[in-house]
């Protein structure tokens, strides 16, 4: 079976899945390295400063408890020797002792670099008691080199048990237990300066091991997911070959599974697809050949099964134009008998044959009632055949239709005060005259107001109200407070014969009134509807076009 070629092409292929992979993961793999590394050798370089500092903080403490008694009796010999211990150190550039008053006794420099003097006369004049850190930068051998300087001031504690008051002064008793409450005697101050040049080298070293550590790191990484990556993609590559033959139209392509991880569960279940494939390729092919042989005769019947169609089409349409032919003669035929009874009945109860008992004339009564009841279904089927049958005129005419709503209200006022019916009628000022057939919309207001009052208990109220529209037509409304009619008889309400199943079996009809009043209203161009709350009672509702549309549209088309 081949396979039409589809229109849709595979997008052209910028970045393979494992392009993507690699990419990804050596992204990542750097990243982390990389991160590792810079937080490894600033934690290192925090440490060696901190261990600089450290180094800086005991020497110039050791040299200002060392040499207290070398600066007190002046023993600058005693002094070069405490500075060549210090100078011993890598890391140290200079030492500086410096008297009370700010002179400097001696110093000695590896750089030929010392500090300025102001750090030394500020920690004299303040008298502070801590250790003064000031970091400064030199020019040194065309590089920059970072130093620190600490300094801190040597001076006599107030201490009883102190030997200096023996060794360094000759004052009486009383004075030096005056002197023991007065400001602690200074003998000068001493500034130690480190260098990190030497931490820099060991830090740059270590930076370099560092570098060459991530970046093997790295390519080991990135070497380990090209071959994961490889491996993983190698058999979606060759399922996606096989793909693209089976979209050719080659079911002839097989696949094996050569893992068992996720990938080799895809190929596993990609074969057992190939496979139903083919099985349904050669069921599509039997049903294409048992197609071809039913597509032979099938023009053959479809010919046959629409003649045969047509031909009961016609039919339906003669039985159809028979049966609305049988109910207008019918109904014209039982028009006159009908009327000739209607005529005698009237003759008896109006006494022309003689006295009537109270029982007769009831018992005739009732007879007239069902007389006219059954020559207005009689008129229903005469009007209902001609506007199926299109024979239905309309003769328009501008007319008021306040005189026609007061007019049918005026010949329903008797029957509804036999019932203790209440009948308003509310009509909006000005009302402009419509354009319709007079006769036509009378029956069309008979018929909703004899429905209300039909449907409404005693003590009930009917409202008739007429207003003017906004699009130039009149809307006339019938509203009572009967039964109401259910939400679901809405929709069928004015369907040919249909009869409400809520409504009581005495005031059930014909089921035509409703539907001839929508009709004459469409005729007309008007719509007619219903609103409805079981219980509270219906609202009648329907619209003719203002006299002044139509003139408009008449000459319009003239």
């Amino acid at each position: 079976m081949s396979y039409p070629a589809d229109k849709r092409r595979l997008p052209s292929k910028l970045l393979g899945l494992s392009t993507k992979f690699v990419l990804f993961i050596s992204l990542v793999i750097i990243a982390l390295c990389s991160g590792l590394s810079l937080y490894f050798i600033r934690q290192q370089s925090n440490a060696m400063r901190q261990a600089l500092v450290e180094t800086g903080l005991i020497l110039v403490k050791n040299l200002a408890h060392n040499s207290r008694y070398g600066l007190i009796a002046k023993d600058l010999v005693l002094l070069d020797q405490l500075i060549n211990g210090v100078m011993d150190i890598d890391e140290s550039v200079y030492v500086v002792f410096t008297g009370p008053d700010g002179t400097r006794l001696t110093a000695k420099s590896k750089l030929n670099v010392y500090p300025e003097r102001t750090i030394a006369e500020s920690l004299i004049r303040s008298s502070a008691t801590e250790v003064t850190i000031t970091p400064f930068t030199v020019d040194h051998s065309q590089h920059r080199n970072r130093l620190y300087d600490f300094a801190i001031t040597i001076y006599r504690k107030n201490e009883q048990n102190s030997p200096v008051f023996s060794f360094e002064s000759e004052e009486a008793p009383d004075e030096v237990q005056q002197s023991a409450t007065r400001q602690p005697l200074i003998y000068g101050t001493v500034q130690v300066g480190l260098s990190e040049e030497k931490m820099n080298q060991a830090l740059n070293a270590m930076i370099g091991n560092v570098i060459l550590i991530t970046l093997t790191v790295i390519l080991v990484g990135i070497v380990a997911t090209v071959l994961l990556i490889r491996h993983i993609t190698t058999p979606l590559k060759t399922l996606v070959a096989s793909a693209q033959r089976i979209a050719a139209g080659d079911l002839s392509v097989s696949v094996e599974s050569t893992t068992r991880d996720e990938v080799g569960q895809l190929t596993l279940v990609f074969g057992q697809m190939t496979d139903a494939l083919r099985e349904r390729d050669a069921q599509v092919k039997q049903a294409y050949r048992e197609l071809e042989k039913l597509n032979q005769s099938l023009e053959q019947r479809v010919r046959q099964r629409t003649s045969e169609l047509q031909a009961a089409n016609e039919k339906l349409k003669e039985l159809d134009r028979l049966k609305s032919t049988f109910v207008s003669v019918v109904s014209h035929e039982l028009r006159t008998p009908m009327t000739s009874i209607k005529g005698y009945i009237e003759n008896l109860l109006d006494g022309l044959a003689g006295a009537l008992t109270e029982k007769q004339a009831h018992s005739l009564e009732r007879v007239k009632h069902n007389i006219d009841r059954l020559t207005r279904m009689i008129n229903e089927l005469l009007d209902l055949s001609k506007i199926e049958a299109g024979r239905l005129e309309l003769h328009l005419a501008p007319i008021d239709i306040v005189d026609l709503v007061e007019d049918v209200v005026e010949n329903y006022q008797a029957t509804a005060r036999q019932k203790s019916l209440l009948v308003r009628v509310i009509l909006s000022s000005p009302l402009p005259p419509v354009r319709a057939d007079a006769d036509k919309l009378h029956r069309v207001l008979i018929n909703l107001i004899h429905n209300a009052i039909k449907f409404t208990p005693e003590g009930g109220e009917i409202r008739i109200e007429v207003t003017v529209r906004a699009d130039d037509f009149v809307e006339v409304s019938v509203s009572d407070t009967g039964l109401g009619i259910p939400s679901n008889e809405l929709g069928k309400i004015f369907d040919t014969f249909y009869r409400s199943q809520s409504a009581p079996v005495e005031a059930r009809g014909a089921g035509l009134g409703l539907t001839i009043a929508k009709n004459l209203v469409e005729l007309h161009g008007g719509v007619m509807w219903v609103e409805s709350t079981v219980g509270k009672g219906s609202r009648f509702s329907f619209t003719v076009p203002v006299a002044q549309l139509f003139s408009q549209e008449l000459d319009s088309e003239s």
